[in-house]
């Protein structure tokens, strides 16, 4: 599995770097986010708990576009992500809400 890099953007005001970007998994399955955020951060040489996959797609190829943002730290993550992308990157299960099945 390879990323490779499509564009790199900064966006000062929310204080992050947005980034497009391509999985190649050649005769694989389309990676995991966590097996993407460890390649995606160590080819950044980022800390990983500041690196969000906001969206991951595979159209019919061995191909998968990426997009994912790097914050220059915690307090801005919390503040400007919803928290479904958070949980969806950190594994954090969603607490269900509701009538109970009988």
């Amino acid at each position: 599995m390879e990323i490779r890099i499509l564009n790199k953007k900064e966006n000062v005001f929310f204080s992050r770097t947005e980034i497009d970007a391509e999985v190649l998994h050649a005769g694989q399955p389309t990676p995991k986010r966590t097996e993407a955020k460890k390649l995606l951060a160590a080819q950044l040489g980022a800390d990983e708990t500041l690196l969000l996959i906001r969206n991951m797609t595979t159209n019919f190829s061995d191909r998968a576009k990426m997009k994912a943002v790097l914050y220059k730290d915690k307090a801005h993550l919390d503040k400007n992500e919803p928290k479904y992308i958070i949980g969806r990157n950190t594994g954090a299960k969603k607490k269900r809400v509701g009538k109970a099945k009988k």
